[in-house]
């Protein structure tokens, strides 16, 4: 395959113009690297939500999977709905086996579950893939239900109980409530209520995920 001569402005200025071009891109890549690269100098990872299991799949029914009752010691009942932040897409419980996944129900209108957020946020952050943090909000629409995660800069998956059924299936005596579910999908601690720092560390133990917060 032979090179096509160059027109235009490329001919004018001849093998000048197309080493200006080479060491110009060369440029922004170093740039883009020591900017947004690891350590070394190599590419991002991408984002956590880019994984298939946090976006979800088109086109699957949502609401109760597996119909036995939540009980620590016991498979966490699966379920499947929306993703708050793509809602055509939804995403199953049992997506996550095999790693821990911390099961929080959450609503605009809760104040404890405001407090809390920002502790899952930064463990989530911290623990890097080492463990899922899992919102699912109670019986509000996604502008809803994402708004209150982007206040506090939170962008865990989430997911949407329109309906409530998922709430219902899984006895939620209040809110927040969480379920702490380790990497084979077994519930080992669950409660309602406000998770401070310390409880969460504690809690994370169970589940085999070891925590120290900065």
């Amino acid at each position: 395959m032979t090179e096509s001569e160059p027109h235009g402005p490329m001919r004018r200025y001849g093998g000048y113009a197309v080493l200006g071009i080479v060491v110009a891109a060369v440029a922004v890549l170093v740039v883009w690297l020591f900017a947004f690269g690891g350590e070394d100098g190599e590419a991002p990872a991408p984002l956590a939500l880019d994984r298939p299991e946090l976006l979800g799949i088109a086109g699957l029914e949502t609401g109760v999977i597996d119909d036995h009752a939540p009980k620590v010691g016991e498979l966490a009942p699966d379920f499947a709905l929306a993703n708050a932040r793509d809602p055509e897409r939804v995403v199953r419980l049992s997506d996550f086996r095999g790693t821990p996944v911390v099961l929080n129900w959450y609503a605009s209108w809760c104040g404890p579950c405001r407090r809390e957020i920002p502790d899952f946020q930064k463990a989530y952050e911290a623990l890097d893939g080492e463990v899922v943090f899992l919102g699912v909000n109670l019986q509000e629409d996604a502008e809803r239900a994402v708004g209150l995660l982007e206040v506090f800069v939170a962008d865990y998956p989430a997911l949407l109980d329109i309906d409530g059924e998922v709430a219902v299936h899984y006895r939620i005596p209040g809110m927040p409530t969480t379920f702490f579910i380790d990497a084979d999908g077994v519930v080992r601690a669950r409660g309602a209520g406000l998770i401070v720092e310390e409880v969460l560390v504690e809690e994370l133990a169970k589940i085999g995920v070891s925590y120290t917060p900065e």
